[in-house]
């Protein structure tokens, strides 16, 4: 049972309501939580927004799920399970990240998740960062490494309020492709 409620819709102020429609948020829970303060939630949509900007959709969900997974936060890796799908994010690299295994992705891909991987557990070296500077440029590291500063506090606080799954049952650290379709049909 999640330590703060899961506020329906007619318990947030209407002039927040747009935020929970299917072309924005859907109806997921943290943000049913963070609705407790709706302009919080309001301004750091706005920021979330912003960092995702400066990314692609798939390098932005490989950066999540990597952060998740070195966070051993169960709560960001189910949800992003679902939402890596929609964004070029195949089941086998999932697994991938979920196991630790970096190998099969392109060359810019690993060292995104190294990098990502790195900041998430305090251990960049300075040849992981090398390697990212040779990929990316100053720019697209600065939203990196805000990004996964983001992930790590957000896999935080969603522990610390305990957080329910959304389609019930964990996902899994290495999914299926059914398992993912009962889940998140």
């Amino acid at each position: 049972m999640t330590r703060l409620g899961l506020l329906e819709l007619d318990e947030i102020p209407e002039e927040y309501h747009y935020l929970f429609t299917d072309d924005y948020l859907g109806d997921r829970h943290i943000f049913r939580v963070w609705a407790h303060n709706p302009e919080l939630l309001e301004a750091t949509l706005e920021y979330l927004n912003t960092l995702y900007d400066q990314l692609t959709p798939r390098q932005k969900e490989l950066v999540i799920l990597t952060v998740a997974r070195a966070r051993g936060a169960r709560y960001e890796w189910h949800q992003h399970v679902d939402i890596a799908r929609d964004k070029g994010v195949m089941t086998d690299e999932m697994r991938a990240i979920g196991g630790g295994d970096f190998s099969g992705f392109t060359d810019e891909e690993f060292v995104l998740l190294q990098y990502a991987e790195a900041v998430a557990t305090g251990d960049v070296t300075d040849q992981i960062h090398a390697a990212l500077e040779d990929a990316y440029t100053p720019a697209e590291i600065v939203a990196i490494g805000l990004i996964v500063d983001f992930y790590v506090g957000l896999c935080n606080y969603v522990a610390a309020v305990e957080l329910p799954f959304e389609g019930g049952e964990f996902v899994g650290w290495t999914p299926t492709d059914e398992n993912i379709g009962a889940l998140f049909a």
